[in-house]
């Protein structure tokens, strides 16, 4: 028994506006799907050219940096030559210098040689002047002897 708009079991009645309005409604989401993809894509691509302005700059910026880099390395090379220039005059100055005190030492010994000879010489001096005092003591006593000579052979000549 079938009562009114009932079907037996399995059979199905399909309803005639609701596959239009499916249909309408699967269009709608492929249609809301196709404009998410859209302007899922136009974003896509407008951050793709983003990335690809910024790659530009970064790139720019990169060999801006590379040049600096070089600019820093051939100053750094310049002032390391100078700084080495710089070291070899003093280190040269250095050696200098070394010498001249090698030489003040030196002056220094040969001084101290000279003051040593020079109280040796004054010590020889002193004593030659004590010598020759003594000898114009008994130079000035010569007359005095020469006469006290004289007197002895006199007195010898009178003793014969």
């Amino acid at each position: 028994m079938l009562r009114h708009g009932s079907l037996p079991n399995g059979v199905r009645l399909l309803d005639p506006l609701s596959l239009p309005g499916r249909l309408e409604n699967k269009v709608a989401a492929q249609a809301a799907e196709i404009e998410q993809f859209t302007s899922d894509n136009q974003r896509f691509v407008a951050g793709n050219q983003a990335l690809r302005q910024d790659l530009v700059a970064v790139q720019n910026e990169a060999q801006q940096l590379k040049a600096h880099i070089r600019s820093i390395q051939t100053e750094s090379d310049i002032q390391i030559r100078v700084l080495v220039d710089k070291i070899g005059k003093r280190e040269a100055h250095i050696r200098a210098a070394e010498n001249v005190k090698e030489d003040l030492t030196q002056a220094h010994h040969e001084a101290q040689n000279l003051v040593r000879d020079r109280k040796e010489l004054i010590s020889k001096i002193r004593q030659a002047s004590q010598e020759l005092q003594t000898i114009r003591g008994d130079f000035k006593s010569l007359p005095d002897s020469e006469a006290e000579l004289d007197d002895l052979r006199q007195e010898y000549k009178r003793l014969r």
